[in-house]
């Protein structure tokens, strides 16, 4: 089915042309505008087609008619994913630790995407963002390309934002932020301390613990592979179970990062959409082993 978005066209936007709407509001790029105004019924004000060029007036109602993702053969997939909200837009799930993102090699059928193309019927979803296989937590995926460009433009402005829970070894500050530069170690997977890598903010909330470990409330400001835990390890605090990053993985053989909640708004409706995921149980055995631990000490 073709998908139709409308908007109004408010005070503030009233001079404007069609162009520059569709480039404000849908986040649509010029390639993208030029093959719309192409199609019969791509663009449409107040249901007449419509040039780019055209001035729009306050209360004018601009649609854009996206053309159908194009089918694709794909794997069929046997995971059932955990759906937290879903509508013709975005799904919205809580990706189980050792399942990857997306397609990868040796995972052309066992990874979150492909699960939702054969469980929800979407003929291309898009991630938005990516969690490490090992990681466990909220992921959004885009059930459209527009969809997709909208919420990548909500990333980059701060409105779509994910708050982490992680279980580290050592008793951190009450709270911090940290600044660091992160690069690839050649000859590793890792990511380490550079003075000309890519630039990481990284702020934490201690929720509790003991002296030997932490349980942490995260948010990141920038998303660069492996972040809190190349961060949080070259502050010496690893990640229980981060095997990588030198993390204790003598009760927990994954990293103990959980993305447990996520706030963005509707890419089209505008209304905000806030969805949590609760730890998951492996991280709880953990904190309950390290809780028990501390007690007898």
């Amino acid at each position: 089915m073709r998908k139709v978005r409308k908007t109004v066209i408010q005070k503030e936007q009233n001079g404007l042309t069609v162009k520059t709407v569709l480039s404000d509001v849908f986040s649509l790029s010029t390639h993208e505008i030029s093959s719309l105004k192409f199609a019969s019924d791509g663009i449409t004000v107040n249901g007449i087609k419509s040039r780019v060029n055209v001035i729009l007036k306050e209360g004018d109602v601009l649609a854009v008619c996206f053309p159908e993702d194009r089918k694709k053969e794909h794997f069929q997939s046997t995971l059932i994913p955990e759906i937290l909200y879903q509508d013709e837009d975005i799904v919205i799930v809580n990706k189980p630790a050792g399942v990857c993102a997306h397609p990868a090699h040796g995972h052309l059928d066992d990874d979150m995407g492909t699960a939702l193309q054969t469980a929800a019927g979407i003929t291309t979803v898009r991630a938005v963002g990516r969690l490490d296989k090992d990681v466990s937590g909220i992921m959004v995926y885009a059930a459209n390309r527009p969809s997709a460009a909208r919420l990548s433009g909500q990333r980059k402005k701060g409105i779509l934002q994910k708050e982490y829970t992680a279980v580290v070894q050592g008793r951190t500050p009450e709270e911090g932020t940290l600044c660091i530069r992160l690069a690839k170690k050649e000859g590793s997977f890792r990511r380490v301390k550079t003075e000309d890598g890519a630039e990481t903010v990284t702020r934490y909330t201690r929720i509790s613990g003991s002296d030997t470990w932490s349980l942490l409330k995260i948010r990141i400001e920038t998303g660069r592979t492996h972040q809190i835990r190349a961060v949080f390890w070259e502050e010496g605090f690893p990640l229980y179970g981060d095997a990588l990053y030198g993390g204790d993985c003598s009760v927990m053989k994954r990293p103990a990062l959980h993305c447990s909640e996520i706030t963005l708004r509707q890419p089209f409706e505008e209304n905000e959409i806030r969805i949590k995921a609760g730890m998951p149980a492996d991280m709880e055995n953990l904190i309950l082993y390290l809780k028990e631990g501390s007690d007898s000490l």
